[in-house]
């Protein structure tokens, strides 16, 4: 009986075990590892497969300190700061997908921003951003020559060489453009959101409502020997026809188009100080417009540092336009730049840049102009990462005198110090 009882349970037990197996047997096995796969991007690098798709996907950004002192800024005083502190870090993604009609293009460019400086204060460490920001710098869809989205102005030519921006337009805003192509060359049409352009309360304030985006056109070609482009804008003025001019005391005005002109071209120099003998670079940048307004030549965008140094706000009035007597009285605004970028050794580089501004006010003796020189030098011990600083000299000349100050010109010094790591 023992034998049968052992022999039943064996059995038994072998039945389960086979059915075990079986039943194991059948089982999915493992998915196959798709491994990340680097994407072959001409004049890129940095790209990689998504996994499962066909789109190549870059990650970068970096993050930046910096710290900023003025000098002999007019106006000062005890509520206007003469120093500040800034960290910045963006976060971007550019996704990029071949297609029959060529690339597919979606970027998006995240920026985290705390400055110090109270908020509005005259003299702010830095007017045009304080306290905390967080937002979407760019965002936008490129597919077939279309471009739409926030981006940088097709009228914008900018390679400057410095921290801080001279009186060159530096300008993202929402744009729908159309591209074409000519082997090195291009030729764009946009239209852009003129409401990004207004520089502060009194020039959103003095519009009626925007009525027309800016058209912004350009042709651009870009070589081994380095780039050049020319730019033009229109720009439909619309102002408010119960608006008291606080400059002028003028009330209302007639509707205008108001245009500019812009040629820029950059020049690559050889290097003997860098591992493949390129980096140096000389680039020259001049516009004028018309009514178009303060933002195309720059002036609210630049960030010379600590104290308002150009003095916008202190020293120099800065108006689009006049209503002087039931008129639209545009101002016309001429502005250069020349800089130069040199390798001393592959860690170590300098830039040297001067700018210039020259504002017309018709039918107003408020005329200005405003010249810098700015200089640096950094060090770039380790791969993306620089550790530099920056002095920037300032000199504004009005044709009349500012009335509380009793004074038609005016000096200043910024000193900046920067550290950035870029990945």
């Amino acid at each position: 009986m023992r034998l049968v009882k052992g022999l039943a349970l064996g059995s038994a037990a072998a039945f389960v075990i086979a059915g075990g197996v079986a039943k194991a047997a059948d089982l999915p096995g493992a998915e196959p590892v798709d491994y990340v796969k680097v994407c072959d991007i001409k004049g890129s690098t940095g790209f990689f497969y998504i996994p499962g798709t066909e789109t190549c996907l870059q990650i970068g950004g970096f993050v930046r300190f910096e710290a900023t002192e003025a000098f002999n800024r007019h106006g000062d005083d005890d509520t206007a700061n003469s120093y500040g502190m800034r960290t910045r870090a963006r976060v971007w993604f550019d996704a990029r997908t071949d297609t029959e009609y060529g690339a597919l293009r979606t970027f998006i460019r995240l920026q985290f921003q705390r400055d110090s400086g109270a908020p509005g204060t005259a003299g702010s460490a830095f007017p045009q951003f304080e306290g905390d920001d967080f937002f979407y710098d760019q965002a936008f869809v490129q597919f077939a020559g279309l471009t739409a989205g926030v981006t940088d102005s097709f009228w914008d030519f900018k390679p400057y060489p410095t921290f801080a921006i001279p009186f060159v337009s530096d300008r993202t805003l929402p744009l729908l453009a159309y591209t074409a192509k000519f082997g090195d060359a291009s030729a764009s049409v946009s239209l852009e959101d003129k409401t990004y352009r207004y520089r502060d309360a009194t020039n959103a304030v003095q519009n009626a409502g925007t009525e027309a985006p800016d058209i912004v056109a350009n042709i651009r070609v870009k070589q081994g020997w380095g780039e050049a482009q020319i730019s033009g804008v229109a720009s439909y003025i619309n102002p408010k026809k119960n608006f008291a001019d606080p400059l002028t005391g003028g009330v209302g005005g007639d509707n205008e188009w108001g245009w500019g002109v812009q040629a820029g071209v950059k020049l690559n120099l050889q290097s003997a100080n860098t591992s493949d003998g390129k980096g140096d670079y000389v680039w020259g940048q001049a516009a004028y417009n018309d009514g178009a307004g303060f933002s195309y030549a720059g002036v609210g965008d630049q960030n010379f540092g600590s104290g308002r140094t150009q003095n916008i706000a202190n020293f120099n009035p800065a108006r689009d336009y006049l209503l002087i007597g039931g008129e639209t009285e545009k101002t016309r605004i001429f502005n250069a730049n020349l800089g130069v970028l040199h390798y001393w050794a592959p860690q170590w580089r300098s830039a040297l840049h001067a700018t210039f501004i020259d504002v017309d006010y018709r039918g107003v003796d408020a005329d200005w102009r405003t010249g810098a020189i700015i200089g640096n030098l950094i060090w770039t011990p380790v791969k993306k990462l620089d550790i530099g600083a920056e002095l920037s000299y300032v000199n504004n000349m009005r044709k009349s005198k500012v009335a509380y100050s009793g004074t038609s010109e005016d000096d200043s010094f910024v000193g900046r110090i920067r550290v950035q790591r870029d990945f």
